[in-house]
């Protein structure tokens, strides 16, 4: 009896969790930037993908924010790096990129951005990741940063194809990471308003 009762408790748990993975992939599929010529105070680029840097390069170029952090950077790279990534036809602003070599993580992005946005008096940011990250960095960000407007921007130039077994690898780890970091979080919140 108590078997049965273990095998269908995790039968259900599997279907809830290949469901909720269908769900991230259908939702990721649909996720496009938010308000996309709209200003705000900063632009914040999260490393680790591809195309992410030059993303929030392109963004800043286009003066779409006076601010650029790019986060997660590393300690090796400086700003000359940077610039030199960048290949558009508009000139890139000469002052105000800020590089965060801290960060490994991205609820360490999240930390290394805070202390940057209440230096620098940020109201409004525009995050820049690629589309698979979008989740999870949302929920770092909203986490620690409750009194910023976050706009996502997810890099609309895909890093994977769905025909790739990377994306596959990458789409499971990541929806792994969400679900535990969100878990964390809930488990926090509940004993902080206690």
């Amino acid at each position: 009896m108590i078997k049965k009762i273990v095998r269908t408790i995790l039968l259900i748990t599997l279907m809830l969790w290949i469901g909720g993975y269908s769900a991230f992939l259908s939702n990721m599929q649909a996720i496009t930037p938010q308000t996309p010529n709209i200003k705000t105070d900063a632009i914040i680029v999260l490393t680790g993908g591809n195309y992410r840097i030059t993303t929030g390069l392109d963004l800043f170029a286009k003066g779409l924010a006076p601010k650029l952090l790019i986060t997660g950077v590393h300690k090796s790279v400086t700003k000359k790096d940077i610039r030199a990534m960048w290949k558009g036809k508009t000139k890139l602003p000469d002052c105000c990129i800020t590089l965060g070599h801290e960060a490994t993580t991205t609820y360490e992005n999240a930390i290394e951005a805070k202390k940057w946005i209440k230096e620098n008096n940020i109201k409004s940011a525009r995050l820049v990741t690629s589309i698979y990250h979008v989740k999870r960095a949302m929920l770092e960000f909203n986490n620690k940063l409750k009194d910023t407007e976050i706009i996502i921007h997810p890099v609309e130039k895909h890093d994977y194809d769905m025909k790739d077994l990377i994306f596959w690898k990458i789409t499971f780890d990541e929806y792994n990471k969400t679900l535990y970091r969100s878990a964390i979080i809930y488990i926090k919140q509940l004993i902080s308003s206690k």
